[in-house]
């Protein structure tokens, strides 16, 4: 990918567990410089508005700007802020507004639950979100360790797990993953990549080089899924990038899916996007 990252897009629920991907959007609005979106879908009224993320409280707190009050600091540093209450249904809402208003990212919040993943607003949003918008989308469970240190904002990506498979081809991913790291100025990242069967030869690799920048290949046997967990446990990734093929995907039909067990259990965001 070779875009830069100027418009992002958050849903939110007002949960507290929600918070990592809201550190995580509002880092990158940081990193693009770009404009941050956070919508709320509910009937809650305009008195939510105060419950949801403090964007210039954590940008103080983070050093980012000196003063609360002082909206020229945001606007020298590029940095952009929308807050949008609407009603409706969650995944129409989200739609609607992707369709009038493009994002070059989509950030999600996930629950983990064991026998299911819970999607943002109880169910069936992020996936077929994900999906049908076709922008690179980062799915951040909600206790994962992430790579936005909370307190200061240091945004670290030093280890990436990238599954690949001979379709989609792995170009997508390794540019994605690339893209990201460029984004926050990562320069010392070691990208992984994993590839589970017996077809290895099969692949073809192109990744971009930058100095720091180290690209492994490796090759397991077994379930996708379970391969997949064992190398993010064995690596502890501070991310895992997969891409699909829209509805022959691994995005397609998430209830037993590869891509829920593997989130049901994931340690780390994960980012996605069609191939």
């Amino acid at each position: 990918m070779s875009q830069g990252l100027s418009r992002i897009f958050l849903p939110t629920n007002l949960e507290t567990a929600a918070e990592p991907a809201f550190l995580h959007a509002l880092r990158l609005a940081v990193a693009g410089p770009a404009t941050l979106t956070l919508m709320h879908v509910g009937d809650e009224g305009k008195d939510s508005l105060g419950s949801m993320p403090r964007v210039r409280n954590t940008l103080r707190k983070w050093g980012v700007i000196a003063d609360t009050n002082d909206s020229d600091q945001l606007k020298e540093k590029g940095i952009g802020v929308r807050k949008l209450l609407v009603t409706g249904d969650p995944l129409q809402a989200c739609l609607e507004h992707l369709r009038e208003h493009r994002a070059d990212l989509v950030v999600l919040h996930t629950h983990q639950r064991d026998g299911a993943a819970v999607w943002l607003h109880g169910g069936g949003v992020a996936e077929p979100l994900a999906r049908e918008t076709g922008r690179p989308t980062l799915i951040v469970p909600g206790h994962a360790r992430g790579f936005v240190d909370p307190v200061t904002g240091d945004a670290r990506l030093r280890r990436v797990l990238i599954p690949v498979a001979k379709a989609p081809e792995p170009g997508t991913a390794i540019g994605l993953a690339a893209w990201l790291a460029n984004i926050i100025g990562g320069d010392d990242v070691r990208f992984t990549l994993l590839h589970v069967g017996n077809d290895l030869e099969s692949l073809a690799i192109d990744a971009p080089q930058r100095p720091g920048w180290e690209w492994t290949l490796i090759q397991r046997d077994g379930d996708v899924a379970e391969c997949i967990l064992r190398a993010e446990q064995e690596m502890q990734p501070d991310l895992v990038v997969m891409t699909t093929q829209g509805h022959n995907g691994f995005l397609d039909a998430l209830r037993g899916s590869t891509t829920e067990r593997v989130l049901r259990h994931l340690h780390c965001p994960m980012l996605t996007a069609v191939a």
